[in-house]
């Protein structure tokens, strides 16, 4: 297996500390790692990014950072679950991109050319 690194940039438009944007990559994989750039002008009392994989059956968050506008790096985990259901303490996974697409969504921050631009770190 290799790490493909992936660079998404998120743009935003609307009013202050409302602005959204969307930007997304096709990629089959696991997530391992995320850097989160974020614009020098980006609130960091109101700005969110969700990493998510829309799916099939059923879209599914990988990594949720809120109110945060303080680049750095996040390792996202999936709790591992046993045969029951139930979660298995202190064990996690990467997260799968499932549906071949990863998104990133951007919300409450002001309207701004790469408001966010997410470092995604798949294995593939």
């Amino acid at each position: 297996m290799s790490i493909l690194a992936v660079r998404i940039p998120v743009s935003t438009s609307g009013s202050s500390g409302s602005a959204t944007g969307t930007g997304s990559f096709a990629v089959a994989g696991e997530l391992v790692d995320v850097y989160l750039d974020y614009h020098a002008s980006a609130p960091g009392s109101t700005t969110d990014v969700t990493i998510a994989a829309p799916g099939n059956p059923a879209s599914r968050d990988l990594l949720v950072i809120t109110d945060n506008a303080t680049d750095g790096w996040f390792t996202p985990g999936a709790q591992m679950r046993n045969a029951a259901g139930a979660a298995v303490t202190g064990a996690y996974t990467s997260p799968v991109i499932h549906g071949g697409v990863l998104t990133v969504d951007v919300a409450q921050s002001d309207a701004l050319t790469d408001a966010v631009i997410a470092y995604c770190f798949i294995r593939i």
